[in-house]
């Protein structure tokens, strides 16, 4: 007997759910420090939020593992955007703008939604793009979503100023719609995402300086990985 009226979850779906949910709690994260100081919120709030996005991402990466191994459904693409919607959009969107808009002047406030409103749509937009025309391609087009949290969630680390909050939420969404290439977490890539999540899982518990981790992220995401699919190109070229 059927219990569910919808199409029965696999192995795949739940680990989106999974990552839907890390994307809830942060989100509920954001909303209970809104009624504490904005230091709890700077300091033990962002490190909860990175905490949760990390084991989403993890989620995230396990899904298309699961896909590919044959254990996924028709709910599989479209699941992952939504999920991927909430976790690496609305989620560290909420998070920026929570810091930003605390104390700030009205012209700030105003500053932080329209940046806060460029990031969600760019994310929106990124993973609509994705789902619908790019899924299939060797590689990414534009700032994936997940990454483009890790960038945000840097900048809320190493600034609480509401201009460099609306700025760089600005700047994560235009990288997220923009023509610059990524690698799919694949091979050595994977390895080196593995890595980095244990990195910044250790910096949000505290274990170092988390600013040097959000100092590292920056530069790894918004330097040398986009530039890491045209040194591989080059180097798969036959020599003449």
């Amino acid at each position: 007997m059927k219990v569910l009226g919808i199409q029965r979850p696999g192995p795949a779906d739940l680990m989106t759910i999974g990552n839907a949910a890390c994307g809830a709690v942060a989100v509920l994260v954001v909303v209970a420090y809104g009624t504490r100081p904005a230091a709890d919120l700077s300091t033990s709030g962002i490190r909860a939020v990175t905490i949760l996005l990390l084991v989403g991402t993890i989620f995230d990466t396990l899904d298309g593992a699961f896909a590919r191994g044959g254990r996924g459904t028709p709910l599989g693409p479209m699941l992952d955007s939504l999920a991927d919607a909430l976790s690496f959009g609305v989620a560290p969107a909420m998070l920026l703008a929570s810091i930003g808009m605390r104390g700030a002047s009205t012209p700030e406030q105003v500053a932080v939604g329209l940046g806060m409103v460029a990031y969600v749509a760019a994310a929106l937009l990124r993973l609509a793009d994705f789902s619908s025309t790019r899924h299939e391609d060797a590689a990414f087009t534009g700032l994936p979503s997940p990454l483009a949290a890790g960038l945000a969630v840097a900048i809320a680390f190493l600034s609480d100023s509401p201009y460099v909050i609306a700025v760089g939420l600005g700047l994560v969404g235009y990288m997220m719609v923009s023509r610059l290439g990524y690698p799919k977490q694949r091979g050595p890539v994977l390895g080196a995402a593995l890595l980095a999540w244990t990195f910044g899982i250790a910096g949000s518990l505290g274990l170092y300086d988390v600013r040097i981790g959000a100092v590292v992220i920056i530069v790894v995401i918004g330097v040398l990985l986009p530039v890491l699919p045209a040194i591989i190109s080059r180097d798969r070229q036959p020599a003449l």
